[in-house]
């Protein structure tokens, strides 16, 4: 679900509103759907200070027989977000329907109406609660998409009354799909490394104090380093993270608390429940930890990993995002929203 908006020009020639729309920044980008030949498909999208969420699609097009009761021109401009786009992606919608029906005229069809914009909101969002809120959301949705996508066991055989359940069990351990669930637990753990990175690195950029440490602070820096933070294909933060491990909670905990003053550790130390049991949710992460560096430095698989207990090493996963947002929440005075 999303917006959709048409302008109709009166009068507008493919080359004027292809002008418009690359002077205001979109640029050429394949879509999806499919549209009429010869029309122009292009994306906005504004990562500055992490602005944009969903960003803006915009597309020229040829109108086709049952539109010619809106406007005797050729070429008509629509435009497109979903309704999970930021607040700075509908200002940009909005922008260039305005924009082109000054210059062209016409009127705007769309779900809001005749000649109606898209409504705006209050915007409260900083740039820290946006871009946690990109990373949360992205994190989330990937680990959402492998759940679904989990298959269910091969072989599960439920023990009966005079079962001999050693047995049972030893069967139940062939399942073949249990090697499959022991090579996404490397995926729970880099879906772990990268929240932690990326909102270590989006704080570093905004936090007060990090930013007056940053003025005093000493590192040697290869130059090839520096050839790609001038070509902005690395930033002063990533080379900052790239200090620190962040599949290591006692290194998370260095980091944050070094630059941000923000302990990792208070914050994961507390009791949560897990499934069908409770237990301190830092125990927890490391020993998917360890048992990551199990199978990947020693092709150490687990028999006894069922589906069941993959879901509870993703949801340990996904309550320590929350309790870490949370945190950060009161920290910032901010609202980190989930738009997964």
């Amino acid at each position: 679900m999303g917006r959709d908006l048409t302008l109709y020009p009166s009068k507008a020639s493919k080359k004027e509103l292809k002008d418009l729309v690359e002077s205001l920044g979109f640029v050429k980008c394949s879509h999806l759907w499919e549209w009429q030949k010869g029309t122009l498909n292009y994306s906005w999208f504004d990562m500055e200070d992490f602005k944009s969420i969903d960003g803006v699609s915009a597309d020229i097009y040829p109108i086709k027989e049952d539109e010619k009761d809106k406007t005797d021109n050729e070429w008509a401009l629509h435009v497109r977000n979903l309704y999970s786009a930021s607040y700075y992606d509908v200002v940009m919608l909005n922008r260039l329907l305005r924009e082109a029906r000054k210059k062209f005229g016409g009127t705007i069809y769309g779900d809001y109406g005749k000649n109606r914009y898209a409504p705006l909101w209050e915007d409260t969002s900083t740039p820290i609660s946006r871009g946690i809120s990109m990373v949360y959301t992205e994190v989330l949705n990937k680990i959402k998409k492998i759940e679904f996508s989990l298959p269910d066991p091969k072989i599960n055989y439920e023990s009966k009354e005079n079962d001999d359940l050693t047995f049972i069990t030893s069967i139940n351990k062939m399942d073949p799909t249990r090697d499959l669930y022991n090579g996404l637990v490397p995926f729970a753990v880099s879906a772990f490394e990268f929240f932690f990175s990326q909102i270590f690195q989006i704080l570093l950029k905004y936090d007060d104090y990090s930013i007056e440490k940053l003025k005093n602070y000493n590192q040697k820096i290869n130059f090839y380093d520096v050839l790609l933070i001038k070509e902005n294909k690395k930033t002063i933060e990533g080379v900052i993270a790239g200090n620190y491990s962040f599949q290591n909670i006692n290194q998370i905990n260095k980091a944050f608390k070094e630059w941000l003053g923000i302990e990792i550790r208070n914050i994961l130390f507390k009791k949560k429940k897990i499934g069908k049991n409770v237990a301190f949710l830092e125990n927890k992460i490391s020993e998917i930890i360890n048992f990551r560096h199990k199978i990947i430095h020693n092709f150490l698989f687990d028999n006894e990993l069922t589906r069941e207990k993959l879901i509870n090493i993703f949801s340990t996963i996904k309550i320590s995002f929350k309790e870490v947002v949370n945190a950060l929440e009161d920290k910032y005075s901010i609202k980190i929203e989930n738009h997964s």
